[in-house]
């Protein structure tokens, strides 16, 4: 082949690795470019498949960043994940506990290296989207695959965790046929050892029984400690029930007595009513039997002024006659 032949393309998983190391300013020319080669060499699928690749977001930009640039950080974040997963699958508090704080520590401070990267390039970050960026290196913490992901410096879009439920990738990676999802959380391998790992014949289909039996376990554990919870609220719940019983049946015993000294006291009440009704009557016949009296006494007393008078007016007369 002389010199002046055309060189063959570059292949699309060269190309990608190359595309989504740059900045996000030279990505869409160099996309471009890159689909024009193709083209130019003949590969007119190739150029097509190049052209179509998504410019990153500026939170996924910034993962790859650290995936290119700043890669046995990146690789201790993942590797702390998998160790992560393993507690969370084992149900070890102690060490998950650990293990969370650690996560915390290490994903500021590489979020804080990857900000400081991006100033270096004089590509200004803000807290928002390096939050974005944080919560994507979390999903690769939670999911195997999404370690993958993001290991292979290819992220489209940044990634979102659900607690330790599988995270959606769709449309996540520029070129998904280049990453392994799922290789057993050695996402810190990156995609050189994945491709090495097709390589090997039947190692892909052991690696993926092996990730069907832990997950499965996963399951086993997920629903066991599913079930103690559940214990656990049943038994919490019961015990709620039985208290508030016991509280109705308290109070219920209370309104008896209380209904029960209403009803004396409603008796006691008639009973009073009886003695003041015969009270008013012996009463009446009091009042009336005084007002007699008092009739009486008046009359007495004008006989008796009379009797005085008469008494008089007979001495008066007899003092005359002497």
């Amino acid at each position: 082949m002389s010199s002046a032949d055309p060189q063959p393309p570059p292949s699309l998983g060269a190309t990608v690795v190359g595309l989504y190391a740059l900045l996000p300013s030279e990505f869409t020319a160099a996309r471009n470019a890159a689909a024009a080669d193709a083209g130019r060499a003949g590969d007119k699928d190739l150029a097509k498949r190049i052209k179509a690749l998504p410019k990153p977001s500026t939170a996924a930009w910034l993962v790859n960043l650290l995936a290119h640039r700043r890669r046995e950080d990146l690789d201790q974040v993942l590797e702390l994940g998998a160790a992560l997963r393993e507690a969370q699958e084992d149900l070890d508090q102690k060490q998950l506990r650990r293990l969370s704080t650690e996560r915390q520590r290490l994903l500021r401070a590489i979020v804080r290296q990857a900000r400081d990267l991006a100033s270096e390039l004089d590509h200004s970050v803000s807290e928002s989207l390096a939050a974005e960026a944080e919560q994507t290196l979390w999903a690769a913490m939670t999911d195997p695959s999404a370690a993958e992901a993001v290991a292979s410096g290819q992220l489209v879009r940044s990634l979102a965790a659900s607690g330790w439920e599988e995270v959606d990738l769709d449309g996540a990676v520029a070129d998904p046929d280049s990453i392994a999802h799922g290789a057993g959380g050695r996402a810190g391998a990156g995609a050189g050892r994945v491709g090495a790992a097709k390589d090997k014949g039947g190692s892909q289909d052991s690696s993926a029984v092996r990730l069907r039996q832990a997950e499965a376990r996963r399951a086993v554990r997920k629903a066991q400690a599913d079930l103690e919870e559940a214990a656990a609220a049943e038994h919490t719940a019961q015990e709620a029930l039985d208290a508030a019983q016991r509280e109705v049946d308290e109070a219920a015993g209370r309104r008896d007595e209380l209904t029960d000294e209403i009803d004396e006291l409603r008796e006691r009440i008639r009973q009073l009513e009886r003695e003041v009704a015969t009270v008013d009557r012996r009463s009446g016949k009091l009042e009336r039997e005084r007002d007699h009296a008092r009739r009486a006494a008046r009359a007495a007393r004008r006989a008796a002024e009379k009797a005085r008078q008469k008494l008089a007016d007979a001495q008066d007369a007899a003092d005359a006659g002497n």
